[in-house]
């Protein structure tokens, strides 16, 4: 029986010593579960907040040139981003530089940009006036973190792409404005074409020559048409003047006229630009009276007849819905408006007016006035007047009264040269 004992104590222990094995193995599975999930975690978590570029504006600046740039941010993560901050890391030596604060606060407060939801911030970026030509990639950190209170911090760099055009060194002529005075040239008219240049590029121009190319309608007046200007600074600008003539039968419309622009800039180098530049030729109709015709020439009462007027157009456009009027005609024309239509330049047409003078009419002179007006193609209005007498007399016999008088003077003197010789004759017997 002790023998029993003994073996059973022996057994019992050797099973609670593999039992605490056993335990101590479940207890450091589970230690390192633990710290296999937490960290599984904490990685899952660092992955939760990704950004990239959605938008940069603008991307393109010249050399010596300051501008604000917009760069947009998109959070394409699974979680919101807290206290946002952005940061532009640019070498000294870079031809770019950042004006003012390089690391910005980006989003709403708590500069929070949730899952999906862009945001942007501004820049202000100065190009050095030496800067080559190329695109300039510069990274923008991201920084956040992951909670709204004692969060993890991550970070992230993107890069934006800037493009640097032109030359530092360049030399460019821009045509900002072209006016005449007048405003308006008239064939046959003498004006003052203004042309207005600015240097808009970076380099001072030098030797500047300003060339008209006249071809007809256009003619110079006084002097060629080439002018000089000996230095023009960046951002300056610069008025030359030519004086022209505009042949008198110049089409109405706008005329172009080639522009050469010839220079150097500071490296010595030749430009030459052409352009084209449009001048604006307006001509007018011009409609007088030509002629006045009243048949027949001596009006009397109550007789009839026309009186026709003939209108001319020495303008050098075309004369449109041409209407005469006739007032201060009472008894004596039958009707006081006439429609002509359209005159072209240098033609004439004639209205004409019936007459009948009233039995009634005042004996003596009448005046009329007579008035134009006409419109031109372009819808401007034009009117002009005169005044013409016409006499009124009284009716004649049938037989004029000269005709009596002949008749009577021829009948007294063949009634006295009957006496005279009647008298003779008795005085023979």
């Amino acid at each position: 029986m002790i023998g029993a004992t003994v073996g059973g104590k022996k057994f019992r222990t050797k099973i609670m010593v593999q039992m605490k094995q056993v335990i101590y193995i479940f207890v450091i599975f589970l230690l390192l579960s633990s710290i296999a999930i937490t960290g599984g975690i904490a990685e899952e978590d660092s992955d939760t907040s990704k950004f990239c570029i959605t938008n940069i504006s603008p991307i393109e600046f010249r050399p010596a040139e300051s501008s604000t740039i917009s760069i947009t941010i998109k959070n394409i993560g699974t979680s919101s981003a807290y206290y946002v901050v952005t940061e532009i890391w640019i070498d000294v030596d870079s031809s770019i530089k950042v004006i003012g604060k390089s690391k910005k606060s980006i989003g709403p407060e708590p500069r929070l940009i949730g899952m999906d939801r862009e945001a942007t911030v501004q820049y202000e970026l100065y190009v050095d006036k030496d800067a080559e030509i190329g695109i300039y990639y510069i990274p923008l950190k991201v920084i956040w973190s992951d909670k709204f209170e004692k969060g993890n911090i991550f970070d992230e760099t993107l890069y934006i792409g800037i493009k640097v055009i032109g030359s530092a060194k360049e030399a460019k002529i821009d045509i900002l404005n072209v006016t005449t005075i007048p405003e308006e040239l008239k064939p046959g008219a003498e004006g003052v074409l203004k042309v207005q240049l600015k240097n808009i590029g970076y380099s001072t121009i030098n030797s500047l020559k300003v060339s008209l190319s006249a071809a007809p309608p256009f003619t110079p007046l006084g002097s060629d048409l080439d002018e000089y200007i000996a230095t023009l600074k960046p951002g300056e600008t610069v008025v030359v003047n030519f004086n022209v003539g505009v042949d008198r039968q110049a089409e109405s419309k706008y005329h172009n006229l080639n522009l050469q622009l010839e220079y150097e800039d500071e490296t010595a180098r030749v430009n030459l630009e052409n352009s084209t530049i449009g001048i604006a030729v307006k001509g007018e109709p011009r409609i007088f009276i030509q002629e006045t015709i009243l048949e027949p020439s001596k009006l009397t009462t109550d007789t009839e007849g026309l009186f026709m007027i003939r209108v001319i157009n020495t303008g050098t456009e075309s004369a449109e819905d041409v209407k005469i009027r006739i007032s201060g005609a009472d008894n004596i024309l039958t009707e006081e408006h006439l429609f002509i239509g359209e005159i072209a330049p240098g033609e004439s047409q004639t209205a004409a007016f019936g007459v009948s003078v009233d039995e009634e009419a005042k004996i003596g002179k009448h005046g009329l006035k007579i008035s134009i007006s006409y419109e031109d193609t372009f819808g401007a209005s034009y009117s002009n007047s005169k005044i013409y007498e016409i006499s009124i007399f009284s009716s004649e016999p049938f037989i004029p009264m000269e005709y009596i008088y002949a008749l009577i003077a021829i009948v007294l003197l063949s009634v006295m040269g009957y006496v005279i010789i009647a008298v003779r004759f008795k005085k023979e017997e």
